[in-house]
């Protein structure tokens, strides 16, 4: 995995494009590897997943608020010399996609947020829980039990419960507490990129009715509901999200 100022990332180039390159953001508590082989391998596109601050292979970078991370994000694209992307982020990624939208609204072309919303308060038992090394095996186990749908493979809900705990101790509560004080409710219309919206139709964290609300108020969205899937519907059905985002990033704007 390449470097650079302290973020490593991974990246994919599976044929020459002129297109922008595919900006991938984890969701609380993960990494580049909650993204699975289908979503950063797109054909035809160039894909950054990069490891937040503070999460996977990526500096100890203590942050409080999601603005802090997108204002990294913005100076790790500039050393990249990216002057545009596609953004797609998943929950939290998603959040941070928005507030990238908002602050340097030339730097992202088109916007795809899974299981977001313009809001995005947290259970406080979860919150409680992940705040102490000691109890965040539980907050992990409330976290994957809420995050998936029934027909999830058990496999699938192990190796996401490890990799939640590869991170430092303190990674998933900080990631809460941001996502707890975020609300871009007021600054919606200012988002002009086209947006698509997917939201797995069994998500718990972020349920349906967030998203249509997010859909109503950004000025270019459009909202796909995908059935049989919860919070981590990237995890359950890739293949299906995969092919979603490389329709999108491949369509021709009007």
């Amino acid at each position: 995995m390449p470097n650079w100022a302290g973020i490593h990332y991974m990246v994919s180039q599976q044929k020459a494009t002129t297109s922008p390159p595919l900006l991938l953001i984890h969701g609380a508590g993960g990494m580049s590897l909650s993204w699975p082989p289908h979503i950063r391998r797109l054909p035809d596109t160039t894909v950054l997943a990069p490891d937040l601050p503070d999460h996977g292979k990526s500096a100890r970078r203590h942050y409080h608020s999601l603005e802090e991370v997108a204002a990294i994000l913005l100076e790790w694209l500039d050393g990249l010399q990216l002057a545009q992307v596609d953004c797609c982020g998943h929950s939290m990624g998603g959040a941070i996609g928005l507030l990238l939208s908002l602050l340097a609204p030339q730097r992202v072309r088109k916007l795809i947020l899974i299981g977001s919303a313009a809001r995005l308060p947290v259970n406080p038992q979860l919150l409680q829980l992940s705040s102490h090394p000691e109890t965040l095996p539980q907050a992990v186990e409330l976290l994957i039990r809420w995050s998936f749908a029934p027909s999830a493979p058990q496999k699938l809900k192990e190796l996401t419960a490890r990799r939640l705990l590869e991170n430092p101790a303190t990674t998933l509560y900080r990631d809460l507490s941001a996502c707890n004080r975020f609300d871009l409710t007021a600054e919606l219309q200012q988002i002009q990129a086209p947006t698509l919206l997917l939201t797995g139709e069994q998500d718990r964290m972020t349920p349906v009715a967030e998203a249509q609300r997010l859909a109503e108020h950004l000025p270019r969205a459009r909202l796909e509901i995908l059935p049989n899937a919860g919070h981590l519907v990237v995890l359950e059905q890739p293949q299906r999200v995969a092919q979603r985002l490389w329709a999108f990033c491949h369509q021709e704007e009007n």
